[in-house]
């Protein structure tokens, strides 16, 4: 349950022009079928019955001004069905709403896989009136794919006949968005697409599909500029009689020659030498994701590319599988590739973090299993410097001195995200400082020890705290994330983070207890460090934190806006309803407190 900010704040007043398309796509609905017409045949959206008043529509449509239209389309297309809200948009509304001046059209993957659950025929609308779009220059049509609709509901999975005339479809109205500059069209691709791409699309900058899908080396070729057709010269040297034709110089004038980002993931059938011909035909290529473009690379390198000085654009990469994360290609993939500041791995192997030394203009750093963090510290003194972005995930053995590694070797780093696999990860070193002697079995040897196990903890928290004064501190650091760290690890990080704007603590429950080294008086010490003047959104996952910490955080942090999960505090309810009045009465900026 969250209780936020006072009801005029939660209901902002709407602009006049948002109020007016609002009552538009009411009229407009009113007036539209919401549902498919069962006389409706296979290969067509609306049947002959509806078009009439499909057409009437769309004429007092087109006398209303185009960015209204654009919001009232944006706005159906993003209707999913819920329970509270059951509206979504039908074949009818996208023919009426689609126009010849609109710029962007998006109907991407929900996020979280998430599914869409569309009306019959609305995906089919959508390809019968592209074509009208005449200026459109970004196009997601990922949400029409097999991985984002359930088969129930895809318009295309009934049908083979049905699916490949609607490719054909989408091939012709490529052939009318000259002025595409992004383009992502999930599976919804083949080769003769890829041809018209390449003949149309002269401007495209972005260009994304996937797999399964039955787009081979040939289609790859056509945007490369490699495959020279008489098609696509006709389309560009009209005027020219067939006479003439053989005069023209062969240099081939198809191909998406300025594109910078193209992604091809799980796309299968396309050999290591096509993808090294997109790598050399496209110059301007600054992200190419495929499963095998490491294995390309060192293949190129193999064959003695690297002896002939050609060094291309890349700026990242991404390994989603094991063979992908390699390191022994590594060394061949920045020789060819020296750029590259962004790197994602699925999985570390036992030298992966010595050889990461080769990327010496890494900003960016994230790895979704690490099994160990031998060697980080070496790798770090290397590349530190230049992180500005470091994600460990799923680390199985991680002590307290990776973290001041990081700390010492990463000074320009702005985002931080550390998630131990569980808390005894990352608790080496305090088995002995916490160890209870079996003979303590009276109660009175049993409180003084535990007098004696409080007082140590807190010099040695104090000590910590004064020692870590002697690095310095990570000014640049505005986005924390740390999954059961260990109070050791937490004190060299978090007191010296001056300017964190957002800070996630997260602490799972293993045998009853949680995180039992984090308590309020741990936090004051932390306080005592560090203010977080500009904190904005706190979110905390510990037991063993009260009333005390939370209290702090929404009296002293002026800019704090959410204070999230408190319900995973040591605060009962009363105590819990009575912070969140104190936030939602705070002046100036009220902290929205969230359950």
């Amino acid at each position: 349950m969250s209780r936020g900010d006072s009801n005029e704040q939660l209901c902002p007043p709407l602009k006049l022009q948002h109020l007016a398309s609002i009552v538009l796509e009411a009229l407009i609905r009113k007036n539209s079928d919401i549902i498919k017409d069962p006389s409706c045949s296979e290969c067509s959206a609306l049947s002959t019955n509806q078009l009439p008043k499909a057409h009437a529509l769309r004429n007092y449509v087109s006398k209303i001004p185009s960015p209204i239209v654009s919001d009232i389309l944006h706005r159906i297309l993003n209707y999913r069905g819920e329970p509270s809200d059951p509206r979504k948009a039908s074949p009818m509304d996208i023919f009426i709403l689609i126009h010849s001046s609109l710029q962007k059209f998006v109907y991407p993957k929900l996020p979280d896989h998430a599914k869409r659950y569309p009306i019959p025929n609305t995906q089919k609308s959508i390809l019968e009136s592209i074509h009208r779009c005449k200026f459109l220059e970004v196009l997601d049509l990922s949400g029409m794919d097999d991985h984002a609709t359930p088969l129930d509901y895809n318009d295309f999975q009934n049908s083979s006949d049905c699916k490949e005339h609607y490719l054909y479809v989408l091939e012709d109205s490529i052939y009318h968005l000259e002025h595409l500059v992004i383009l992502n069209i999930g599976n919804f691709i083949t080769n003769s697409i890829c041809k018209a791409i390449s003949e149309t699309c002269s401007n495209l900058r972005e260009l994304r599909f996937c797999g399964p899908c039955k787009v081979s080396d040939l289609g790859l070729r056509y945007i490369a500029g490699t495959n020279l057709t008489i098609g696509s010269r006709r389309r560009r040297i009209g005027h020219l009689s067939d006479e003439e034709l053989p005069y023209v110089t062969t240099k081939p004038i198809s191909g998406c020659f300025k594109l910078r980002i193209l992604s091809l993931m799980d796309v299968e059938k396309i050999s290591l030498h096509t993808i090294s011909l997109l790598l050399i035909h496209l110059p301007e290529l600054l992200v190419l994701e495929h499963n095998h473009l490491l294995e390309a690379i060192w293949l190129m390198n193999k064959t003695g590319m690297s002896d002939s000085k050609i060094t291309f654009k890349l700026l990242s990469y991404e390994g989603r599988g094991p063979a992908q994360c390699n390191p022994e290609y590594f060394a061949a993939f920045t020789k060819l590739c020296p750029n590259i500041e962004s790197l994602r791995l699925c999985m570390t192997f036992s030298d992966t973090f010595i050889s990461l030394f080769w990327f010496r203009r890494l900003r960016q750093l994230s790895i979704f299993r690490v099994s160990s963090v031998d060697n980080l510290d070496t790798t770090l003194t290397l590349i530190g410097h230049n992180l500005r972005k470091l994600e460990l995930r799923n680390c199985t053995d991680f002590q307290s001195g990776a973290a001041l590694h990081i700390r010492k070797n990463c000074p320009q780093l702005q985002s931080l995200i550390l998630e131990i696999d569980n808390t005894d990860a990352d608790s080496h070193g305090l088995e002995g400082v916490l160890h209870v002697p079996i003979e303590a079995n009276n109660v009175i040897t049993l409180q003084n020890h535990v007098q004696d196990l409080h007082s140590r903890l807190d010099r040695l928290q104090v000590t910590m705290l004064s020692v870590m004064n002697n690095y310095g501190p990570l000014n640049q650091l505005e986005e924390l994330y740390l999954k059961n760290l260990s109070m050791g690890s937490l004190l060299i990080i978090l007191p010296f983070a001056p300017n964190l704007r957002t800070c996630t603590l997260k602490y799972s429950t293993r045998n009853g207890e949680m995180a039992p080294n984090l308590s309020d008086s741990l936090f004051f010490k932390i306080f005592e460090k560090n203010r977080f003047e500009k904190m904005e959104t706190l979110s905390i996952w510990c037991k063993t934190l009260g009333v005390r910490t939370a209290r702090w955080f929404t009296e002293n942090c002026s800019n704090l806006k959410t204070l999230k999960n408190l319900s995973f505090w040591d605060i009962d309810l009363d105590e819990q309803v009575q912070l969140w009045k104190e936030g939602r009465q705070r002046k100036p900026i009220p902290v929205e407190i969230d359950f």
